[in-house]
């Protein structure tokens, strides 16, 4: 299946969510000019606080993750270009943390120092176009886990993995995947991969996601087919 047939599948679930990229490069370029990123290994977690200062972590390349610290699930995850904790409004810094999903070149800088830049520059429209976008991604993922059923969670996270970068799709599999990103038990989400692939929607490799040839909508249209469901390998 082909990437756009993917993404065309994945927007009949959440609506289309596109990333303002020249308004997040504009707010890098003039503010990150005089900082020199670092870089970080993947799964590497970063806190977005320094004595007691909150931080704004900008992406220049690779992609990381935001996590919950009580129970660790992913509630969203973004590719460079971005920034992470430009919103002064939320507490965040308490309950959140990164994670690098792969190696990464990052920069983090004061809070009050990214808000200084946006007043001095006049990017009030970059970063208006940056919480958009951010707000709109948190409210996808809440469309995602809590209105669709088990079977149309797992759907939308492996149209998700297939377009991951191939440094992420291709070190994780399918079912820890879909377990960072939801509350679904290990057990039942092995039971729809297993019958997936049994069913030839899917294919994996030890595991690890490397093909989606068709995704049913829904779980009925799953088990139309006969045939008992195989390991998910």
């Amino acid at each position: 299946m082909k990437r756009n047939n993917h993404s065309l599948l994945r927007d009949e679930i959440l609506s289309k969510v596109v990333k303002p990229t020249d308004h997040i490069e504009k707010l890098i370029e003039i503010i990150a000019k005089e900082h020199t990123p670092c870089t970080i290994s993947k799964k590497r977690n970063i806190s977005l606080t320094r004595n007691g200062e909150k931080q704004c972590l900008i992406l220049f390349d690779g992609s990381v993750a935001l996590n919950r610290i009580s129970d660790g699930m992913i509630l969203n995850a973004e590719s460079a270009p971005f920034i992470f904790g430009a919103s002064c409004q939320l507490a965040y810094t308490r309950h959140l943390y990164v994670k690098t999903k792969e190696t990464s070149r990052l920069l983090l800088i004061p809070q009050r120092f990214f808000h200084e830049q946006v007043v001095k520059y006049h990017l009030w429209q970059s970063l208006a176009m940056l919480q958009d976008y951010s707000s709109a991604k948190v409210y996808a993922h809440c469309m995602t886990i809590s209105q669709l059923s088990a079977y149309e969670i797992i759907r939308s996270h492996l149209l998700e993995l297939i377009d991951e970068p191939n440094a992420i799709k291709n070190n994780i599999t399918a079912v820890n995947y879909i377990m960072d990103h939801s509350f679904l038990s290990r057990s039942g989400i092995m039971r729809v991969l297993s019958k997936l692939k049994s069913d030839g929607y899917i294919h994996l490799s030890r595991g690890i996601l490397t093909d989606i040839i068709d995704l049913p909508e829904k779980m009925n249209r799953l088990y139309s087919k006969s045939g008992p469901a195989q390991p998910a390998e």
